[in-house]
């Protein structure tokens, strides 16, 4: 169960770190909830800008699908990675996963 915050805590710790993974790691509190608790200090005038809290409204990333010719990975789920456009693949299945190693 979470902590329960004070929205003056709450605002030190939104300052503090301007980001949801940090704000929620610090706090306890869950993605969902400190989108809720933001926009209830957004009602209350104590939060102008919102945006500029990294990653509290993060789009869900999109599922792999499978065609019959290819795997495809949305761009969200790989941005973070050093993997460039171009780059060769060996497909290895274990279990139930399918593992794509670079060449």
């Amino acid at each position: 169960m979470a902590a329960k915050i004070s929205d003056k805590e709450l605002l030190k710790v939104i300052d503090r770190y301007m980001d949801a993974d940090k704000i929620c790691k610090q706090t306890d509190l869950k993605l969902k909830t400190l989108q809720a608790r933001v926009g209830r200090l957004i009602y209350k005038n104590l939060i102008q800008n919102s945006s500029q809290i990294k990653g509290l409204y993060k789009p869900k990333p999109k599922i792999v699908r499978m065609s019959q010719n290819a795997i495809i990975i949305p761009k969200a789920r790989i941005e973070d990675t050093d993997f460039k456009i171009g780059d060769m693949f060996k497909v290895t299945c274990e279990d139930d996963r399918i593992i794509l190693s670079r060449l």
